[in-house]
């Protein structure tokens, strides 16, 4: 009886475990039919990607983009649908595996490769030699913003700053045009996008004095330096109090008795 019972039991696990496996599937079976019922109420539309991460100033190929689904009504503006429409454009901006790619975010065609893509037109890109302290302890990085401090000798020996450049953009450090976002890195030169006489005026000031880069916020577009002269003391009129004027003294008054022979004497007020 005992042996009955155990083949009993294991006939009951083996049933309620074809029943879990149909209705395991036929649960699968309907999510499967769902998903792909939305999917069909979605519009889909392919856009070029990025098929690994790219750095600045690539050169786009085959190798590197692969065409992807993406809902139409998300498709970012200035997508592109076909990878022969952007192989061989170069790339302006860091790019992550998965992006699609737009034209705001590519060099024109035929602007070159690496850093020279990056240069807008009617600008010129033009290095400097910093150190430690002119680099702004190496946070001066690429697509950050900079003014540019002349330093000059006044009168008496006195030393003057005066800002002759503001809200400069910073193209590279060194040789790289990208490095890791918010990593200090001291260099020795640093390369900016200056109009043409920009690049003259700096040119110009570095052979005449020393120049300190600052670094300023992306977000602050004045570029409006407010200047703090020092006022010249007012001099305030002088008020003299007139002496007071003084006070002649009056004699004491006084009396005089004339007496003449046996009269009564008579008095005399002064």
């Amino acid at each position: 009886m005992k042996k009955y019972g155990t083949l009993i039991a294991l006939a009951v696990a083996v049933v309620f475990g074809i029943l879990a496996v149909v209705l395991a599937n036929k649960w699968l079976t309907a999510r499967s039919q769902d998903q792909v019922a939305i999917k069909e109420q979605v519009p889909l539309t392919q856009v070029v990607i990025a098929a690994r991460d790219l750095d600045i100033g690539t050169r786009l190929t085959e190798q590197n983009l692969v065409l992807a689904e993406w809902p139409k009504a998300s498709a970012p503006k200035g997508a592109f649908s076909k990878i022969e429409d952007v192989v061989g454009r170069v790339t302006v901006t860091k790019m992550v595996a998965g992006k699609p790619l737009v034209a705001a975010e590519l060099a024109a065609e035929g602007s070159g490769v690496g850093l020279v893509a990056q240069i807008r037109p009617g600008y010129r890109a033009m290095s400097i030699r910093v150190d430690e302290v002119i680099g702004v302890g190496g946070f001066i990085l690429p697509s950050t913003y900079v003014d540019i401090i002349a330093v000059e000798g006044g009168k008496g020996g006195k030393m003057i700053g005066d800002t002759i450049l503001e809200r400069i953009q910073v193209l590279a450090v060194a040789q790289e045009t990208f490095v890791e976002e918010g990593k200090a890195k001291l260099v020795r030169t640093v390369t900016m996008e200056l109009s043409q006489r920009q690049a003259e005026k700096l040119a110009a000031q570095i052979n005449q004095g020393p120049i300190h880069l600052v670094l300023r916020n992306p977000m602050d577009l004045n570029e409006q330096v407010v200047e703090v002269q020092e006022k010249p003391a007012v001099q305030r009129p002088v008020v003299r109090r007139a002496p007071a004027p003084v006070k002649k003294s009056e004699p004491a008054p006084f009396n005089i008795e004339v007496i003449q022979g046996d009269k009564k004497p008579e008095s005399y007020k002064f």
